[in-house]
C-alpha cells in the first residue's frame, strides 16, 4: 500500500464516549504523525460509515498540493492510523478492515467531500498516464486506425473520470475526440449523443479556442454523414471563430496553436466547398489553410498533408492533372515519412489514381491502384479506408482498359484484379458469424467445435459489452449509472483475455484450424470453384454518381458499369417499396416501369453472359438489401396485367447471400452427419386481443403493436398482457400441418397454442432437425419500446416470467445462444429480413436472420413485409409440397416454382402476396436430400 500504518497504545477513559475516545487519542498522535510529512491540514472529520467509527484528516502536500488523507480508528484498545494519497483511499479503508466494495465513482465523490474545496484524486503519474493515451488515441485518429483510436480513448476516460470527474474541462475534451472517433467509425448517433453531452459545458467555458473546436468537430461530423449543406454553415461558423482568437492580441504561444487548428478548419471548410461543386472557393480555402500552417511550424506534420490532399481534388476538378499529381505525391511522402505506409497513404493513393483515370490516363490508374492494393494486402482488415467511392475510378479504367484487348485471358486477369479490389471496401465482422459456425459444424471434432462456439460467443458478448458502454456513456450526466458502467469496464478487461485463451487453446491443439478463425479476404478462385455451371454470383459497387456490377461464373468473370448511382438505386428501391403497401383496403400500384428500368441498370450491363445460368446468387449492398430481386421486370410491360409481367423469378431461382465470404464459407461446410429429424413447427401462439364489437383482424393488430410501442421491456421479461394484445393466428396451425403433410413427415414436431411456448421450444433437442418452421409474429426493433433487438412471438405465460428465457418472446440475443443444425429455417412472419430501422440499405444478414445463422443454421426463409396469412400460407405450402414431391430439389427452385404459381393466379399476381420472401444462403439447400454434402 502506498502511505504510512501505525499502531499506538492509549490509555482508555471508561467515561469517554467511543468518538471521545477517539479524538482523545488521535489528538495526542496527531503531531507525532505530521512530524516531517509536510502537510497542510484542515479539521478533523468523520466517515459517513454506519455503525463505524472512523476519523478523517483531510489534507494537502506542501509541495505539489496533492491531496493526502489520514484515516484514524480505536480497535482493541490500540489506535489504528493509515496514510497515503486520495487516489489510494479503497486501500487505506481495507487496511483498517473497513468495507471498499463500492464503485469507484461513488469511492471517489465520498474521498472527495472530506475536503472543504474540490480535490485531484491523482498523482502526476495519473496525469502522465492520461496524456500518453490521449496523444496515442489523436495519433491512431490520424492514421486513420479509429478502432485503436477509441480503445486508447476509453482507457484515458477511464483514468480521467476516476480522477477528475465529468465535468472536468479536460474531460469534456476527451468526450469530443470520442464523438469525432465513433462518427469517423459511422456510429452517428453514439457521436450526436456525445456531442450534446460535451457542447453545454464547453458553451460555457471561458476559453474561446474550445468554443471554436467544438464547432470544427460539428463541421466534421456533419461531413462524414453526408450534409455538406450543415457542414459548410458550421465549418464558416468554426474558421470564424478561430480567426478571432489569431486576430486578438497581444500574440501568445496559444495564438500559434489556434492557427494551426483555424488551417485545418479552413480545409474543411474548403473539401465541404468542393462536395458541394464549388471547386473556386474550395482552392482558395485550401490555398489560405496552407499559409496559415506556414505560420504555425508546431502543427503536426501530417496535417499539410490533408491540405495537399484536398488541393489536389480541386485542381483535378479544374482539369489541371499535373498541378494535382504533384500535390498528391507531396501528401503521400509527407505520410509516409510520418507514419509509413498505412491508410492515410492509401486514401493519397487512390486519389492518385482517380486522377489519371479521370483523363483517360488508364494504365497509370491501373498501376497506381496495384501499388496501393498490394500495400492494403500487408494492413489489418479493419484498418483499410477503402469505401465504395475510392474504388470506383478502378473499375472504371479496367472496363475502358479492356474494351480494346482481344486477349480473354488479359480481361479476365484485369477483372480479377477489380474482384480483389471490391473485397477490400467490404467491413468485416459480420463474415465471421457464418465463417466460425461452418468451420464449428464441419470440424468433426466436440473439442475444437466448443473451443469455436467459445471464442463467437465471447467475441460476440464484448461487441455487445462495449456497444452498451458506448451508449451509457453518451447519454447526459443525470440519465448514467456510474456502478453499471463501472462494471462493464470490468466485464470488458475480463473479455479480451478469455478470447486470447481460446484462440491460443485453438493454435495448440488445432493448428490446421487456426487460420479459419482469422478474416481473410475472399480469393475469386475460391468463389468461381464452388459455383455449378448454371450458377452466376453478382455483387455491386455503389458509388455517387455510377456503380459497377460483378458477375462471377464458374466459367469466367465480367465487370459492367451500373449507369446508376447509390442516390438513384435507393431513390428507385424505395418507389418499388411503396408499390407494395396497402392503401386503405386495397395494394397500391406497383410500377412495372420502374422495376423494369432497375433492372436495365442493375443487371442489364451482363444480360448476355447469362446464358446457361438458372440460379442467381445476389450479395446485395446499400438500398439493395431492402429488394427483393425477383420482382425486377426483364421486359418492358404496357399493362398492369401483372400475370403477364417478366418478372425475373420466372428466368431464375434466385438466392440472396449476406456477402461473398460467407456464400465461400457455406459451400465449404461439410456437415458431419444430417440431423435425425425433419420439421419442427412452432405456429397458433395463444394470444387474444381486445376487440371491440366490429373491430377487424387489421385493428387488432395495430392495437396490439400500439401497445408494444408503449411498454417497456428493458433488461426484464416481456410483458404477457402485452403480447396477448397482438393478433391471433389460427391459420397457421393449418399452414404448418399442410407443410408437415407434403413434407411427408407424419412424425413431425409441432407446437401449437399452449404447447407453443418458449420454455417447451428450449426443452427440444433442436440440433436434431433439419428444418425448423416458425409461423408466428415477428416484433422489431422499436415496436417493443427500450427493445433493440427483433424477436419472435410465442405464446406468452399466464403471469409475468421470472426470466427472459421464458416470456414468451424469443429474441435475436437469446436465439443466438441455441445449438442448431438446421439446412433451414423459416420465419414465416413480419419483416423478418429486415432491421427495423424503417431505412433502405439494411444489411442483408439483418434481423433475426444473423442470430439463426450464429445458432447454426444453413439458409433461411424470410420476409421482407407483412404478406396477408392466406397468401403465406399457400406460398408456403407450395413450396413444401415441390419439395416433398422432389427431395433433391433445393430450397430456392422451389420458392421459384411457388411464386410462379401464385404469379399465374390473378388474384394473387400483385408482387405484394409473393414477393416478400426471399432465400438468404448460399441456393444451394435441399433438406430432404440425403446425399447433400455442400
Amino acid at each position: 500500500m502506498v502511505g504510512r500504518f501505525a499502531r499506538l497504545l492509549f490509555s482508555e477513559n471508561s467515561k469517554d464516549t467511543g468518538k471521545q475516545q477517539l479524538e482523545r487519542a488521535f489528538s495526542a498522535a496527531k503531531a507525532e504523525m505530521l512530524l516531517n510529512a509536510q502537510l497542510n491540514c484542515e479539521p478533523e472529520r468523520y466517515l459517513p460509515r454506519d455503525g463505524e467509527i472512523v476519523l478523517a484528516l483531510p489534507c494537502r502536500s506542501s509541495t505539489d498540493g496533492w491531496p493526502t488523507l489520514l484515516l484514524a480508528q480505536i480497535g482493541g484498545g490500540t489506535l489504528n492510523v493509515v496514510q497515503g494519497p486520495a487516489s489510494a483511499y479503497p486501500a487505506l479503508l481495507s487496511a483498517l478492515g473497513l468495507p471498499h466494495d463500492a464503485s469507484r465513482t461513488i469511492l471517489a465523490a465520498e474521498v472527495r467531500a472530506l475536503w472543504s474545496a474540490p480535490i485531484v484524486i491523482g498523482s502526476q503519474v495519473d496525469q502522465a498516464l492520461i496524456r500518453e493515451l490521449w496523444s496515442d488515441a489523436r495519433l491512431a485518429n490520424s492514421r486513420f486506425a479509429y478502432a485503436e483510436a477509441e480503445q486508447t480513448l476509453r482507457r484515458a476516460l477511464e483514468v480521467q473520470i476516476r480522477i477528475f470527474g465529468e465535468d472536468d474541462a479536460v474531460s469534456n475534451a476527451l468526450f469530443l475526440d470520442m464523438a469525432m472517433v465513433v462518427a469517423n467509425l459511422g456510429r452517428f448517433d453514439e457521436s450526436d449523443g456525445l456531442l450534446r453531452r460535451a457542447a453545454p459545458i464547453i458553451e460555457r467555458s471561458p476559453s474561446p479556442a474550445e468554443r471554436a473546436r467544438l464547432a470544427t468537430y460539428r463541421a466534421n461530423i456533419s461531413a462524414l454523414r453526408g450534409d455538406y449543406v450543415a457542414a459548410r454553415t458550421e465549418a464558416g461558423d468554426a474558421v470564424a471563430q478561430w480567426r478571432a482568437i489569431t486576430d486578438a492580441r497581444p500574440v501568445t504561444d496559444d495564438t500559434a496553436s489556434a492557427r494551426g487548428e483555424m488551417a485545418m478548419a479552413l480545409n474543411l471548410e474548403a473539401f465541404v466547398q468542393m462536395r458541394s461543386g464549388d471547386t473556386t472557393s474550395a482552392n482558395v480555402l485550401a490555398s489560405q489553410a496552407l499559409l496559415a500552417l506556414a505560420a504555425a511550424p508546431a502543427t503536426p506534420v501530417w496535417w499539410r498533408a490533408d491540405v495537399m490532399g484536398v488541393l489536389g481534388e480541386t485542381s483535378l476538378s479544374d482539369g489541371r492533372l499535373a498541378a494535382a499529381e504533384a500535390y498528391f505525391k507531396t501528401a503521400i511522402k509527407i505520410r509516409k515519412d510520418a507514419f509509413g505506409e498505412g491508410a492515410g497513404t492509401l486514401r493519397m493513393r487512390t486519389a492518385l489514381a482517380r486522377a489519371y483515370q479521370s483523363e483517360g490516363m488508364n494504365t497509370n490508374a491501373i498501376i497506381a491502384y496495384r501499388e496501393a492494393l498490394t500495400i492494403a494486402r500487408g494492413l489489418p482488415r479493419d484498418s483499410l479506408p477503402f469505401t465504395d467511392e475510392d474504388l470506383m475510378p478502378l473499375a472504371a479504367a479496367v472496363v475502358d482498359f479492356s474494351a480494346g484487348i482481344s486477349d480473354e485471358k488479359q480481361r479476365q486477369g484485369l477483372f480479377t484484379e477489380v474482384f480483389d479490389a471490391f473485397q477490400f471496401a467490404r467491413k468485416p465482422g459480420r463474415d465471421r458469424t457464418i465463417a466460425l459456425t461452418a468451420t464449428r459444424l464441419s470440424s468433426g471434432s466436440v473439442e475444437l467445435s466448443a473451443l469455436l462456439r467459445r471464442v463467437e460467443d465471447d467475441n460476440r458478448e464484448l461487441a455487445r459489452i462495449q456497444s452498451e458502454l458506448a451508449q451509457r456513456q453518451a447519454l447526459a450526466a443525470d440519465e448514467r449509472n456510474p456502478e453499471t458502467e463501472d462494471a462493464l469496464i470490468t466485464q470488458i478487461a475480463s473479455q479480451a483475455p478469455r478470447i486470447a485463451a481460446s484462440r491460443a487453446e485453438i493454435a495448440a491443439q488445432f493448428p490446421d484450424y487456426q487460420a479459419l478463425t482469422e478474416e481473410k479476404l475472399p480469393q475469386l478462385d475460391d468463389v468461381r470453384s464452388r459455383l455449378r455451371d448454371d450458377e452466376a454470383l453478382v455483387s455491386f459497387l455503389l458509388g455517387r454518381d455510377k456503380s459497377f456490377i460483378h458477375l462471377v461464373r464458374r466459367d469466367g468473370t465480367i465487370v459492367a458499369e451500373v449507369p446508376a448511382g447509390a442516390g438513384d438505386i435507393a431513390t428507385s428501391v424505395k418507389s418499388l417499396r411503396r408499390g407494395l403497401e396497402i392503401e386503405g383496403s386495397s395494394v397500391a400500384d406497383f410500377d412495372l416501369e420502374t422495376a423494369h428500368q432497375l433492372f436495365s441498370q442493375l443487371l442489364g450491363p451482363v444480360v448476355p453472359k447469362l446464358g446457361g445460368i438458372k440460379r442467381l446468387i445476389i450479395v446485395p449492398t446499400g438500398a439493395l438489401a431492402s429488394l427483393p430481386f425477383g420482382l425486377l421486370v426483364t421486359e418492358p410491360s404496357n399493362t398492369k396485367n401483372y400475370s403477364s409481367a417478366a418478372w425475373l423469378s420466372r428466368q431464375f431461382s434466385i438466392t440472396h447471400s449476406p456477402s461473398i465470404a460467407s456464400f465461400i464459407a457455406l459451400r465449404s461446410t461439410q456437415l458431419v452427419g444430417k440431423p435425425s429429424k425433419l420439421l419442427l413447427a412452432v405456429a397458433n401462439p395463444l394470444l387474444g386481443p381486445l376487440q371491440s364489437k366490429g373491430s377487424t383482424g387489421a385493428k387488432a393488430a395495430r392495437a396490439g403493436f400500439s401497445s408494444l410501442l408503449g411498454s417497456c421491456r428493458k433488461d426484464g421479461p416481456a410483458s404477457p398482457e402485452t403480447l396477448r394484445m397482438l393478433v391471433p393466428l389460427p391459420e397457421t396451425a393449418s399452414e404448418v400441418a399442410a407443410v408437415a403433410a407434403a413434407l411427408n413427415a407424419p412424425d413431425a414436431e409441432i407446437m401449437l397454442a399452449a404447447n407453443a411456448t418458449e420454455a417447451n421450444l428450449r426443452s427440444k433437442s433442436l440440433w436434431d432437425y433439419r428444418i425448423l418452421y416458425f409461423a408466428t409474429h415477428g416484433v422489431l426493433p422499436g415496436e417493443l419500446k427500450c427493445e433493440s433487438e427483433p424477436g419472435l412471438v410465442l405464446t406468452p405465460p399466464a403471469t409475468i416470467a421470472a426470466t427472459r428465457s421464458t416470456d414468451g418472446l424469443l429474441d435475436a440475443s437469446e436465439i443466438a445462444t441455441l445449438e442448431l443444425r438446421a439446412d433451414l429455417v423459416v420465419l414465416s412472419a413480419c419483416n423478418t429480413a429486415s432491421d427495423g430501422s424503417g431505412k433502405l440499405g439494411g444489411e442483408t444478414l439483418s434481423g433475426l436472420a444473423e442470430a439463426f445463422f450464429y445458432a447454426g443454421a444453413r439458409s433461411l426463409l424470410v420476409s421482407h413485409w407483412q404478406v396477408p396469412s392466406a397468401a403465406t400460407a399457400r406460398l408456403m405450402i407450395d413450396v413444401f409440397k415441390a419439395v416433398g414431391a422432389n427431395p433433391e430439389l433445393s430450397i430456392d427452385i422451389a420458392l421459384a416454382q411457388a411464386q410462379l404459381k401464385a404469379i399465374e393466379t390473378p388474384a394473387t399476381a400483385h408482387p405484394f402476396f409473393w414477393a416478400a420472401f426471399v432465400l438468404i444462403g448460399d441456393g444451394a439447400s435441399s433438406p430432404l436430400n440425403e446425399g447433400a454434402s455442400a
